[in-house]
């Protein structure tokens, strides 16, 4: 049986955007973080845990491709993988600002984007999926 909603504009929109995320995270982690002054650190170097968000964004892949087919796990891994991106990026640059005064980076916004991206897919997903199986059960 074919989805119904993952035909529509809002599914559509939102698979060349994930994709993208993904992408923007994998670029962001190695351009500028957090800078301050002529100190300059990317998302590898220092206390950053660029690392920790590189391995996420590669564990979406894969389950982007769940939730694109529907799978309640894919969903739950693009929804963790968001969360915990955004976390760190977050975490770091708060840590930064209140220890050295830095300021956000062009690679660290391109990693907050990326998660808010994939979270926000992940959120739309699962509206899709439960709207779908209420539509099912309905007589």
């Amino acid at each position: 049986m074919s989805d119904p909603i993952a035909g529509s504009g809002v599914a559509a929109a939102w698979r060349p955007a994930s994709r993208l995320a993904i992408v923007a995270v994998l670029f962001g982690v190695f351009v500028t973080w957090l800078a301050d002054g002529s100190i300059q650190l990317d998302g590898t170097q220092g206390p950053n845990n660029g690392w920790l968000a590189l391995i996420f964004a590669l564990l979406a892949l894969p389950w982007l491709g769940m939730l694109e087919r529907g799978s309640w796990v894919g969903v739950v891994g693009v929804l963790g993988g968001g969360v915990v991106i955004g976390w760190t990026a977050l975490e770091n640059w708060l840590d930064a600002r209140a220890t050295i005064g830095a300021s956000a980076g062009l690679g660290l916004l391109l990693v907050l984007a990326g998660s808010v991206v994939l979270t926000a897919a992940a959120l739309v997903r699962a509206y899709e999926l439960g709207m779908r199986a209420l539509r099912h059960r309905a007589p």
